[in-house]
């Protein structure tokens, strides 16, 4: 009896193991089967993904003139949904001012898609696209060029006739001659904001590309999943008059008659000036004391990451260049002459990201005529705000600080241009303007966060995409 029991023990024991191989056999390749099939699936998108790079170099060439037609292939599709939606993709331009919209154009950009089973890769606006669950992303950039203060934007657009094509083969052709937009504006732009605006499956991707070639104001709107760059025109700031001031208050006492000033000015912030120098410095400069530290300070740049207190004179020597000094904090120049002892045309200009304060100071150049350009100072906050005055400062230069109540209880004597919010110069004090500086502009670029235009070149360029 337990002999017969034993075998048959054995027998179901060899029945489950075969029982449980089995499974995990089926398992394994069930398994293996999946895993093929996504490492397929992978290999084949990227492989379009490779022909849709290589296309839209070929579309490039094509939609600026450099050819007339280009075949492309976009590897093996079978495995996934190749589709043209010529309406898919959108774009918007417009160019504002202050008064509103001046010039709008919008235009569909078309959209090539390979669907496959785990991602979707896209031809569109010239560059390559992929959407992996619902985050888009850039694969190549688009025929979109932002470098300086130039905006080069070839708007390439796809069309087809075949919204379903079953090869992935075929011709890319020019279907009309590139059309400039905007004929009526003129180059440079005057003032405004450039606006462009992309509305697409992959505004993330487009999102991105825009922070990473600019550093200022690009946003994303997911709910009506769009991307949008804004570009500001710099403004122009001319030195015609000795003063010009933000407040339209007439109770101020300023030693001008009334038509050698300006009141009411809208005068940029100096913010992104000074920002680009606190940057350079940071990344490039000395330390300030090697400049405001020494008898005589040398071109080059001099950085200084907090507040300046500055105790003793200082001559600058620009035979060799300007001289720049960046400083992100107050700066405290006391009573220090700071003055250019040779006779070159290079300048020394300060970049100040706070207040500056000063009392009883020499600067300019040690000159015996006003050359007030080759001294410059750029403040975001106050000057001579805490202290008494300015005592009888000699100052030849170009002051631009547009938030700036100036004070003065002495007899100072103020000789090129000036630019603050308010003035109120009381005893003797006298101000007079360099003729030298008639014509000359400073380029400020209007606020925080703001990527500067001036040359804007916009085109729509459509081709045609023929299928074998």
């Amino acid at each position: 009896m337990f002999r017969r029991e034993r075998a048959q023990s054995e027998v179901l024991g060899t029945v489950f193991l075969l029982g449980i191989t089995i499974a995990a056999v089926t398992v394994t390749v069930a398994t293996g089967s999946v895993a093929l099939a996504a490492v397929t699936d992978d290999a084949r998108s990227a492989g379009v993904e490779n022909g849709m790079s290589q296309l839209t170099s070929q579309a490039s060439l094509v939609a600026l003139g450099e050819t007339d037609a280009k075949r492309f292939d976009l590897g093996d599709v079978d495995g996934g949904d190749l589709r043209l939606d010529e309406e898919a993709g959108h774009v918007e331009i417009r160019i504002e001012d202050p008064n509103g919209t001046v010039a709008s154009e919008s235009f569909d950009l078309g959209t090539l898609t390979y669907t496959g089973d785990s991602r979707q890769v896209a031809v569109q606006g010239g560059g390559v696209w992929s959407l992996e669950g619902d985050r888009g992303r850039m694969v190549s950039p688009p025929e979109y060029h932002y470098r300086g203060s130039t905006l080069t934007f070839p708007i390439v657009r796809l069309t087809g006739d075949d919204a379903a094509p079953n090869r992935g083969t075929g011709v890319v052709r020019k279907q009309a001659v590139g059309e400039r937009v905007f004929p009526n504006v003129d180059n440079p732009l005057q003032n405004g904001t450039v606006i462009v605006e992309i509305e697409s499956d992959y505004y993330e991707g487009w999102y991105d590309f825009f922070s990473q070639r600019a550093d200022g104001d690009v946003s994303k709107d997911d709910e009506n999943r769009t991307a949008t760059a804004r570009l500001v025109v710099p403004d122009e700031v001319s030195l015609d008059k000795p003063l010009a001031l933000g407040s339209d208050d007439t109770d101020m006492d300023i030693p001008l008659h009334e038509d050698e000033y300006e009141l009411g000015a809208s005068n940029p912030s100096p913010s992104v000036v000074i920002d680009d120098q606190l940057e350079r410095g940071a990344d490039e400069g000395a330390d300030i004391t090697e400049c405001l530290g020494v008898d005589t300070c040398t071109d080059g740049v001099y950085y200084s990451d907090g507040d300046f207190d500055l105790t003793e004179d200082v001559e600058f020597n620009t035979t060799g260049g300007d001289i720049v000094i960046a400083i992100d904090g107050d700066f405290d120049s006391g009573g220090s002459d700071l003055q250019i002892v040779d006779e070159t045309e290079h300048e020394v200009r300060y970049y100040i990201n706070g207040d500056w304060d000063l009392n009883n100071p020499t600067i300019g150049t040690m000159a015996s005529s006003i050359d007030a350009q080759r001294t410059q100072f750029y403040v975001n906050g106050g000057v001579a705000e805490n202290t008494n005055g300015i005592g009888n400062a000699e100052i030849d230069a170009i002051i631009y600080a547009p938030n700036a109540h100036l004070e003065a209880n002495g007899n100072p004597t103020l000789r090129g241009s000036f630019v603050f919010d308010r003035v109120d110069l009381g005893g003797n004090s006298e101000m007079e303007y360099d003729p030298g500086l008639a014509g000359i502009q400073l380029t400020i670029t209007g606020g925080p966060g703001q990527n500067p235009i001036t040359y804007l070149h916009v085109s729509e360029n459509t081709v045609e995409l023929r299928f074998d």
